[in-house]
C-alpha cells in the first residue's frame, strides 16, 4: 500500500508565528499564527506544492521517514489518486492515449484527470483500468515522529 503522508517540520519563529517546511518538498511551504493552524494550512501547501509539480511534469518526491520533531501531513485523496496515477502510467509505460483506449474514452478526458480537472471518481476509475485497486484509509491522529 502506498501512503502519501510526508514529514513536516512546524517551528516556532518568534511568538505567533509558526513556519512549516517539509524536507522532501521544499516547495510547500506556510506558517500560521498557532501550532494548530500552521498543522492545518500545511496539508494546503503540500497539495498546492505537489500539484504544481504534476502540472510541471517534475518527479514528485516519496515521502522520507519522519524524523524527531516532524508531523506528518497527508496529501488530499485527489492529489494522491493524481500522483499515484502518473506513477502507474510511468511505470506501465502507458501513455494517455493508451490509458484513453483502456478506458473507451477520448484522450482529452485522460488530459483533464492528469491536469486535476477531473473528479476524484475519474481518477480512481483511471486507476482501476490499470490494474489499481485503490483504497482510502483513515487515520484520526496526527502522528508525531
Amino acid at each position: 500500500m502506498t501512503a502519501f503522508t510526508y514529514p513536516a517540520r512546524i517551528v516556532e519563529e518568534a511568538p505567533g508565528e509558526f513556519l512549516v517546511t517539509f524536507r522532501d518538498i521544499p516547495e510547500a511551504i506556510t506558517g500560521g499564527a498557532t501550532f494548530e493552524e500552521s498543522y492545518q494550512l500545511a496539508a494546503d501547501a503540500l497539495d498546492v506544492a505537489v500539484e504544481g509539480l504534476l502540472l510541471d511534469t517534475r518527479d514528485v518526491p516519496s515521502p522520507s521517514p519522519a524524523e524527531d520533531g516532524e508531523v506528518l501531513v497527508p496529501l488530499s485523496p485527489a492529489v494522491a489518486a493524481r500522483l499515484l496515477l502518473v506513477m502507474a502510467m510511468d511505470r506501465q509505460h502507458v501513455s494517455g492515449r493508451a490509458l484513453a483506449e483502456r478506458l473507451g474514452k477520448d484522450e482529452k478526458n485522460v488530459r483533464r484527470i492528469l491536469q486535476g480537472k477531473a473528479t476524484i471518481d475519474a481518477a480512481l476509475e483511471a486507476l482501476r483500468a490499470l490494474g489499481i485497486r485503490p483504497a482510502l484509509s483513515i487515520d484520526g491522529d496526527r502522528a508525531a515522529a
